[in-house]
């Protein structure tokens, strides 16, 4: 699984964006939301990615935060639903757009990316209105998605250019399998034991014995 590339952008052509990572290319389909937020080409770019498998094409589809990463897993979830069509709903929708869409059953608003009718449309906002969670507070920073901090220039936070040891530490622990909530909660726990500039490998180890502990009490609690 590859969780995320970091490099720098070599190039970008209608739907994809081709990143070098020491010298290796990677072509990555993305969202316009996502590709609005690309820096220039040669420039360093980091984006978090999902791996997607469909009988003999393997394809790699990025993402400029966690929130709109979160609603293409749901949007794959859908019945009937591809990750082209759940791609081209999130280059018209934001998350938070979507989501208070699937909250009011509002089909309308997807009908706007190509490839999905009416039809497609209801069938997709009754089944994320349990998925997606509730949107936003009115007014609550101007609609702006949790993590939507903008990928590929220098900076602190999640996707900036200079990754923290602490989020990469997240973005291993979710290549391993475990939810975001569960990351971010270890990671909180081993706080207290790791310096906040502490290489991401002790984050990652000190975040494990919290999640193993975690379900070592879990199961004797049986």
């Amino acid at each position: 699984m590859i969780a995320f590339l970091r490099g720098r952008l070599a190039a970008v052509a209608g739907d994809e964006v081709w990143i070098d990572v020491g010298g290796v290319g990677f072509r990555v389909a993305v969202s316009r939301q996502t590709q609005r937020r690309l820096p220039g080409v040669g420039e360093p770019v980091r984006l978090l990615t999902r791996l997607v498998v469909r009988e003999e094409q393997w394809a790699l589809y990025g993402f400029a935060t966690a929130d709109e990463q979160a609603a293409f897993d749901a949007l794959l979830a859908v019945s009937g639903v591809g990750p082209r069509v759940a791609l081209a709903v999130l280059s018209v929708l934001t998350p938070e757009e979507l989501r208070r869409a699937a909250v009011l059953q509002d089909p309308a608003p997807l009908t706007r990316a190509p490839g999905v009718g009416p039809k497609l449309a209801r069938r997709m906002v009754m089944e994320l209105r349990d998925r997606l969670g509730e949107p936003a507070a009115a007014g609550a920073g101007g609609g702006a998605s949790p993590g939507a901090e903008p990928v590929g220039r220098p900076g602190p936070g999640p996707l900036g250019g200079e990754q923290s040891p602490r989020a990469d530490a997240m973005a291993a622990l979710e290549a391993l399998g475990y939810t975001r909530v569960e990351a971010e909660g270890a990671l909180a726990a081993a706080a207290a034991e790791v310096e906040p500039d502490a290489p991401a490998a002790a984050w990652v180890r000190a975040a494990l014995r919290v999640l193993g502990g975690a379900r070592a009490a879990g199961g004797a609690g049986r």
